[in-house]
């Protein structure tokens, strides 16, 4: 900061005009436009220099806005989140070797914390003894970047109600551009299923990531809502953008997203009960069970779909009836790959075959019964289920640890929620629900190494491990 004083405003000037010359001159060579965001880059280093935070919330405000980037050696990359993500780490790292007195000693020693430490720790195992280590090891540092820079930086920087404030606005304004922006291209194909991916595409890889996102986002739709005066143009902004965010999930046709938002509710009620945590055992014992129940003796055969009639249906009523008979597709495939999990599981029960390896080794394992149109997996997609993924690629200690982490983190935001003033436990209340959101749709789909949905799920955590350390202050309103 003393440094950037000493730098006149002319020398500023100059230096970034000359740097933007050069990278113009450097894209037009190299025939690579992305060269020409060299100006950016220095703007950005000359703001990290005075304060980071403000780039924390650059990088929330261009979240909704990522979108997937593959240069020409087969790299892919979110642009421009991963990029800030990355650098944001770097600096945070450097911050936190020059002004060791900032850091919350408390939270990082916070039993999360602890447990994400044990969680990372596991995985790295898993790398060391991974099928391909080498891809194994770029997935673990996608993952290090989300945790630092979502968890850790965000929860030093999530610290008070101007910081939810600014975090819900950085958000909310993009999310409604990009919600009018696809239905607007959802409403010229009349809003048909099967041109719903479409709309979305490029800012969304598939209706998937986008309804899970939103979903996970309108419970705070709510909560700040009531931040503002009856009348005001920011209350009746916040209003309409939430109802078309609900509008929009109802169009995504995304049934993983319509049933998340139903246990949502349930779970509102379940935390205004201090109830959460005793459902949260029963859905554990409950799933135990129905695994249980499908592997004995092979009951899972029974279920075997019809080859011949589990096709992919472009008519939406066509599809949930489908659904229900379990005759459609993208369910008959997930069973397929559901149970390949399963066998391999069975093959490397403490282990896994490491981080990002299901989707190279699975074919070998899957049951042929099950079977369907497109199981040759052109898009080399996964198992879409989290949780069995987990253990597939870092064995039952993997997924035990996992499981602890999450049960941990409900058990301190219901607490946290319970212990908390009226004042505060709106927003307790939006980022439960939204994390609990997250956790449902992760049961039929992989979406915590997504962009959109993965650095939510770390920042949600984050938040409410600082609510916990305010709450035993006795700093929650």
């Amino acid at each position: 900061m003393d440094l950037l004083r000493r730098i006149s405003e002319k020398q500023l000037l100059f230096t970034g005009a000359g740097i933007l010359l050069i990278s113009i001159f450097a894209a037009i060579l190299a025939n690579e436009p992305l060269i020409c965001l060299a100006p950016v880059a220095f703007l950005i280093t000359c703001q990290i220099i005075i304060d980071f935070r403000p780039l924390f919330f650059l990088l929330l405000l261009s979240t909704p806005l990522a979108i997937e980037y593959r240069f020409d050696g087969g790299f892919g990359t979110d642009l421009p989140t991963e990029p800030l993500e990355v650098l944001l780490m770097f600096t945070f790292i450097f911050y936190a070797l020059l002004r060791k007195e900032q850091i919350s000693r408390r939270f990082l020693l916070h039993p999360v914390s602890i447990l994400l430490y044990i969680h990372l720790a596991w995985i790295i195992i898993a790398v060391i003894f991974s099928q391909d280590v080498a891809i194994s090891f770029k997935w673990l540092l996608a993952k290090i970047w989300y945790v630092v820079v979502f968890y850790v930086i965000g929860g030093h920087i999530m610290q008070d109600k101007n910081a939810w404030r600014t975090f819900f606005w950085c958000l909310f304004v993009p999310t409604v551009g990009v919600v009018i922006h696809t239905l607007m291209r959802h409403a010229a194909y009349n809003f048909a299923f099967s041109e719903v991916n479409k709309s979305m595409w490029p800012i969304f890889r598939n209706h998937v990531n986008y309804a899970v996102y939103l979903a996970l986002f309108l419970p705070f739709t709510f909560v700040a809502a009531g931040w503002y005066e009856r009348g005001s143009w920011k209350k009746f902004f916040i209003r309409l953008g939430g109802i078309l965010i609900a509008v929009a999930i109802y169009f995504s046709y995304t049934r993983s997203a319509w049933l998340s938002l139903a246990v949502a509710l349930v779970c509102y009620f379940l935390i205004r009960w201090n109830t959460l945590m005793p459902a949260v055992f029963l859905g554990i014992a409950g799933a135990i069970i129905f695994v249980v129940y499908m592997l004995h003796d092979n009951t899972y055969l029974q279920y075997a779909p019809d080859y011949k009639k589990t096709i992919y249906h472009t008519d939406f009523n066509q599809h949930m009836e489908a659904t229900t008979s379990l005759e459609d597709v993208s369910s008959a495939e997930r069973i397929y790959r559901w149970i390949a999990g399963v066998k391999m599981i069975e093959d490397k029960p403490f282990i896994g075959f490491g981080p990002a390896q299901f989707e190279s080794n699975y074919q070998e394992y899957a049951v042929n019964k099950f079977t369907t149109y497109i199981s040759r997996n052109e898009e080399k997609s996964t198992i879409h289920n989290y949780y069995l993924m987990v253990t597939v690629e870092q064995g039952f200690p993997g997924l035990l640890f996992w499981m602890i982490l999450l049960v941990a983190i409900l058990y301190y935001g219901q607490r946290s929620y319970t212990r908390s003033g009226p004042a505060h436990k709106p927003i307790m209340m939006a980022t439960l629900l939204a994390f609990i959101t997250i956790l449902i749709n992760i049961a039929l789909s992989d979406l915590i190494e997504a962009d959109k949905i993965g650095t939510m799920f770390f920042l949600f955590a984050a938040m409410i491990v600082v609510a916990d350390l305010k709450e035993r202050k006795g700093e929650l309103d």
